[in-house]
């Protein structure tokens, strides 16, 4: 007997979306990782190749709970990345503004599931994650303007972002 998908095709339809979200940024952060390097910001570089990571593993969560619904996730094409990164700042803003859509789209998406309470609880781990991303983007976004575009400043960001 094959497994029967036990979400709606709604749900389904919703997690997939989701799981191109991830992807697209742990795609981004690895493009943002690579002009960073490019300009010397090797730090942060670092910093964004784990949050790559990071997406990566959100994606597979999301793997493992569609199998365990009885279904398979859907993996999309991801669009190419080409957005120049020229200082840390627009690295920073960029991350930030990702962070920040993936928790409005969380949000969303929670309330598309309320006739489904355990893809409901299945969501919750991810608003809670955005929640804390949005708030340490929203924290370098601040150090960085207290710095004032100092360029030792910068560089002791770089840097503490790279331990």
């Amino acid at each position: 007997m094959t497994p029967k998908m036990i979400i709606s095709q709604e749900c389904k339809d919703m997690l997939d979306d989701a799981v191109h979200s991830e992807l697209y940024a742990s795609n981004l952060y690895k493009h943002v990782a690579n002009e960073l390097q490019r300009i010397g910001y090797f730090g942060t570089s670092k910093f964004f190749l784990k949050e790559s990571a990071d997406e990566l593993e959100h994606y597979q969560r999301h793997v493992e709970f569609q199998n365990d619904v009885g279904t398979v996730a859907k993996v999309p094409m991801i669009e190419s990345m080409d957005e120049p990164i020229k200082t840390l700042s627009d690295a920073i803003e960029t991350g930030y503004e990702t962070e920040l859509q993936l928790y409005n789209d969380y949000k969303k998406w929670y309330g598309q599931a309320s006739d489904d309470p355990v893809v409901q609880q299945f969501l919750l781990q991810f608003l809670e994650i955005q929640r804390t991303s949005v708030g340490e983007y929203g924290d370098l976004l601040a150090r960085i303007q207290l710095v004032d575009q100092d360029k030792a400043g910068m560089l002791l960001i770089d840097q503490e972002l790279g331990g």
